[in-house]
C-alpha cells in the first residue's frame, strides 16, 4: 500500500511538467493527423486547461541569412558528389521496392483480415481491432513509399 502511494506520487510529480504543442494536419486525401511535430500547413491546437508554455529565456529565432562558405571549407569534386548521389539513389530505390512489396502484402493481409470468421460479426471488438491494425499497417507502408518518392525527387 505504501509503495503504491509512493509510486503514484512519483508518477504524478514526473508527469506534471510534461507538455507538448499539438498540431492538426489535414493531408491532400482529407486524412486528419494530430502530431507534436510541426508540418507545413498544420494548425496549432490550443487545449483548454493545458499549462501555458514555459519561457525558455531565448530570443525568438530568426531566419538564417545567406553567408558564403569560408575559403577553407572542405569541398568535394563533382564526380565524388555524383557517385554519392548515385549510391543514395540506389539505396532509396531498393528501399522503395521493399516498401512497395510490404504495402502489397499489407493489402493482401487486410483483404484476408476483413473477412468475417465463423460466428464473428462486423461489430465485434476483436474484428474491429484486427481490421484497424491491418489498415494502420497498410497506411504506414503507403506513407513510407510517399516519403521515399519525395526523397528520390529531391536528388539531382
Amino acid at each position: 500500500m505504501q509503495y503504491t502511494r509512493f509510486f503514484l506520487l512519483a508518477t504524478l510529480a514526473l508527469a506534471a511538467p510534461a507538455q507538448a504543442e499539438i498540431y492538426k494536419y489535414v493531408d491532400e486525401n482529407g486524412q486528419v493527423t494530430f502530431t507534436d511535430v510541426y508540418r507545413k500547413g498544420a494548425q496549432k491546437i490550443e487545449l483548454p486547461g493545458a499549462p501555458s508554455a514555459l519561457p525558455t529565456g531565448k530570443a525568438p529565432a530568426r531566419r538564417a541569412s545567406y553567408a558564403p562558405s569560408p575559403a577553407n571549407f572542405p569541398r568535394i569534386d563533382a564526380g565524388t558528389q555524383q557517385r554519392r548521389d548515385d549510391l543514395r539513389r540506389q539505396v532509396l530505390q531498393d528501399e522503395i521496392a521493399g516498401e512497395r512489396r510490404n504495402a502489397e502484402e499489407a493489402r493482401r493481409q487486410l483483404a484476408l483480415g476483413e473477412r468475417l470468421q465463423p460466428g464473428e460479426r462486423a461489430t465485434d471488438a476483436t474484428y474491429i481491432s484486427r481490421v484497424n491494425k491491418l489498415r494502420a499497417t497498410l497506411q504506414q507502408h503507403e506513407q513510407n513509399v510517399t516519403a521515399i518518392q519525395r526523397e528520390l525527387a529531391n536528388l539531382k
